[in-house]
Formats: C-alpha cells, structure tokens, sequence
C-alpha cells in the first residue's frame, strides 16, 4: 500500500507535535482546524511530546552496551577488524569514490517528504504495523537476522563463513555510506519537520543516502552474485527493503534516502566483488 492509498483509507488528526490515526475512517470531520495533505481530511489533535522517550533512551543504552557482543557471535565469534579488505577498499576508491548517485531532493521536496513520515508515525500505533518497533529497536545495530532468517540459516550451524562475508559487506558499505552521507550533507527528517518524533536518537551523521538501506540492498546484490540461481534471494532482497523501509517508519530517513541507498549499493556491487573474492568462494562452498 503506498502513502496515497493510506491518505485515501484512513483520516488522521494534527496539530503542532504531529499526527494521530482516527479510530474510525466514517465520521465528519467537524474540527474548525482542518487542512489537508495529499488530498486527504486531516483535523487537529495533539499527540503526547515525551510518549516513550525515558523508555527508549533506556532500551539505547542497554543495546550499545551489547554491541560487542552481538558482534562476537556473528561468524563464531572469530571476527576481526577486516583492515585486508579495507586496504584493498582503499586501493580501489578510485571506482567507488565519485559514483552518479542522484543528488538528494531540494528542502522542499524534503518537506513533502516528510508529510509522508508524519503518516507513518501515525500509522505506527495501529495493529498493522505495532510489530514494526521491534524490528527497528533489532535493526538498529549490526545485527544479521534480518537477512539469515529469508535464507533459512537464521538458527543453523555450518554457514560461519556466509555469516562473515556479510559482516564484512556490513563493515565496507558503512564506511563508504558515511563518505557520500558527508558529500550531501542532507538534514534529518525531524530537522526539517519538528513534528516527527523518531523511534531512536539520529545517528551522528547525515541522512542521505540511508546507510541501512545500502548496507542491506549490498548484501543483497552479493549473495545474487555469489548465488545467482538460489531461489530464496529475491526474499532475500524484499527483506532488505523491509530493514530500509524500517528507518522511514522510525523517522530517521526519507524515502529518498532509501532509494538512494539501493542506487548506490547496485553501483558500489562490482567493487565489493572484487574486495570480498576469497570471502564469496568460502561462503559459496557453504551452499554447493
């Protein structure tokens, strides 16, 4: 269902802190502040400012105080700092460094953007979409279910090797995101709609591209290439999507950084073949 269908299907209330899903989508609408957004009837009503900000704040430090050590069971707990493969990242830069990523939307654009996210946040607190916080609060560090479960190896033994090159993708793509992050150097959604209150804190660096989005759409592209015949990749890439999609539910990134992130990883596929050869025949040999 994309954002008009949700306009057009459901009637939300706003004011000055955000916007609220009605219980019921067949009453007036007889508040004297309507406006409207996307062709659809909004009325005022506030939303509660500090609704679980304690909460997650909380949930943030105890998950930075197990990041190490969800680190330490990817791959066996024999992970290392790939400075290898960062040297051979660096040797090539010459080939992902300037890539045409398209440039980011103008402020406005940004603004009607973030009209979309206000949705979303409404639409967070209905049945439908409740589970999506526990899958942003588990997305929000490196963490490898969201792409071993669509593989069906979430929680089976003997793919050590393909848990590691996708840690390694993880480790290469965040460093690249964060270079093109600083060239566009695009504010976060809140920033530039004071009403979305995001599920987690903004990360210390820009939105655009969203680095979730890249990372996730690279291992994507990776594991296809290393698999091309594997009959469970294109859940592997609608999984992708959904982590990417995740950080527009939670506030942090707009659409435009999703789609800029997919741009980039289908750009940056060829580069991170060469870097992770080795790292792709080991894993392979895990699935022939």
């Amino acid at each position: 269902m994309d954002i008009h269908q949700i306009l057009m299907q459901n009637r939300f209330t706003v004011t000055h802190t955000g916007l609220r899903l009605n219980d019921r989508t067949d009453q007036p609408v007889d508040n004297p502040e309507v406006g409207r957004v996307g062709g659809s009837t909004l009325s005022s009503l506030a939303l509660n400012r500090n609704r679980n900000r304690n909460r997650n704040r909380n949930r943030n430090r105890n998950r930075n105080r197990n990041r190490n050590r969800t680190l330490d069971a990817v791959a066996g707990g024999g992970l290392q700092e790939p400075w290898k493969e960062r040297e051979r990242l660096h040797a090539l830069m010459a080939e992902w460094a300037d890539l045409p990523v398209p440039l980011p939307p103008t402020p406005e654009q940004l603004r009607h953007e973030a009209v979309d996210l206000l949705v979303k946040q409404a639409l967070r607190h209905t049945p439908g979409e409740a589970h999506r916080q526990e899958e942003i609060f588990r997305e929000a560090n490196i963490e490898l279910s969201g792409y071993l479960r669509p593989l069906g190896i979430e929680d089976i033994g003997g793919y050590e090797a393909t848990e590691g090159l996708f840690y390694l993708i993880l480790a290469l793509t965040d460093e690249i995101g964060l270079r093109y992050k600083d060239r566009y150097n695009v504010l976060r959604p809140n920033q530039i709609e004071p009403r979305l209150r995001p599920l987690l804190p903004n990360p210390p660096h820009q939105s655009y591209p969203s680095n979730h989005s890249f990372q996730s759409f690279s291992i994507a592209f990776l594991f296809a290439r290393m698999l091309p015949e594997h009959p469970a990749s294109s859940e592997l890439f609608n999984s992708a999507r959904r982590i990417a999609e995740n950080r527009e539910w939670a506030g942090l990134h707009y659409a435009s950084d999703t789609e800029a992130g997919y741009q980039l990883a289908r750009m940056v596929t060829p580069v991170l073949e060469k870097v992770c050869e080795q790292q792709m025949l080991a894993a392979q040999e895990e699935w022939i």
